[in-house]
């Protein structure tokens, strides 16, 4: 059965598509507190170029990145970076259940922590960057649900019009939205590349149907 989601005091949705970009995973062993120190601070620098995702932390660390479209240079210059500067390196040039696994078993290995991961709220899939993010909020703009969801689930559920589009997304979702399937939604102003709309009280439905 599908978790029924709290949907009181939501007045805004705001649907936000992610920017296309390369993916990769780098795996770092640090050998003392001081190698730890380093990959963790090299990895904060980059969060101002690309986005960042750690998945483990320990002994090895590991970090999921992604680029601002096609930059592949980015991704050979951190891989030269990490390899004159530590003795075990990995680099996988995607994201996917494979690199995952040995991430996952490299943490049972050495003692490391695996940190939590999130997933498509439709398929399940493990998603460090989820291409379409939905985020429902209050009055004030306090987030009070959101739904990230996969390129391939964005891709099958697309729609003629981004209300219908983000209907289709809540519609799929592994909780149950269903109680927002009957509001009024209109467009309202939007920042930087998200699309908002705000949920129109019955007063102003009436009032506009009149």
């Amino acid at each position: 059965m599908r978790r029924r989601m709290p949907t009181k005091g939501i007045s805004q949705i705001w649907l936000d598509p992610q920017p296309q970009g390369l993916r990769a995973v780098y795996l770092v062993e640090a050998r003392d507190q001081e190698e730890a120190l380093e990959v963790e601070d090299l990895f904060a620098e980059l969060e101002t170029d690309l986005q960042v995702r750690q998945l483990c932390r320990g002994k090895l660390f590991s970090y999921a990145v992604k680029t601002q479209h096609d930059q592949q240079q980015t991704l050979l210059e951190l891989e030269q970076a990490l390899r004159s500067n530590f003795g075990f390196v990995i680099l996988h040039r995607s994201f996917d259940d494979v690199i995952y696994k040995i991430v996952s078993e490299l943490c049972v290995d050495t003692g490391s922590d695996l940190l939590p991961m999130t997933h498509c709220d439709i398929c399940g899939k493990l998603e460090p960057f989820p291409d379409t993010v939905i985020n429902l909020a209050d009055r004030g703009g306090a987030t009070i649900a959101s739904g990230a969801y996969c390129g391939v689930c964005t891709a099958a559920f697309a729609a003629t019009s981004n209300k219908e589009f983000l209907l289709s997304l809540l519609h799929a979702d592994t909780r149950d939205f269903s109680a927002l399937e009957s509001a009024e939604l209109v467009r309202a102003r939007s920042r930087k590349q998200d699309i908002r709309f705000r949920i129109q009280s019955r007063a102003e439905h009436a009032a506009a149907n009149n």
